[in-house]
């Protein structure tokens, strides 16, 4: 539980944020937009990926994959950047059921084409740790 002290924190940093970044918004995109692939390496790293951050550079804006590397894990770092920059440069479509959808899509290309872009049915779980959902 975050305490009243941090909240107020918290919203005074937005305020300033809000501020200071008045105007700058391309900027601010610009920055997002350059910041991909280390966010891809971190976000992947999270799910155990074995690819480098200098790895992810190389496939992100080189456009050349290193020998030996996983394909899946290839994919998995394409993807999210593309998913990633749709996000940014459309940062004011409303979210919606479709929308994720084709987020979805665009994720699990190359991954897994027969969950790409739908709901899971049946009995198709995805299990983490121990639970299953």
């Amino acid at each position: 539980m975050i305490n009243q002290i941090t909240k107020n924190k918290i919203a005074l940093l937005h305020e300033q944020y809000k501020t200071l970044s008045a105007d700058k918004t391309d900027v601010l995109k610009e920055i997002a937009l350059a910041e991909i692939p280390e966010a891809v390496y971190h976000s992947n790293a999270i799910e155990n990926s074995t690819l480098s951050l200098a790895d992810t550079e190389k496939i992100l804006l080189q456009n050349t994959v290193p020998k030996n590397l996983n394909a899946r894990e290839v994919f998995e770092a394409k993807n999210l950047a593309k998913v990633t920059g749709r996000l940014l440069q459309n940062q004011d479509k409303k979210l919606s059921v479709e929308y994720m959808i084709e987020l979805h899509n665009i994720l699990l290309a190359h991954i897994d084409d027969r969950i790409a872009g739908r709901f899971r049915s049946g009995k198709e779980w995805v299990r983490i740790g121990n639970h299953l959902g």
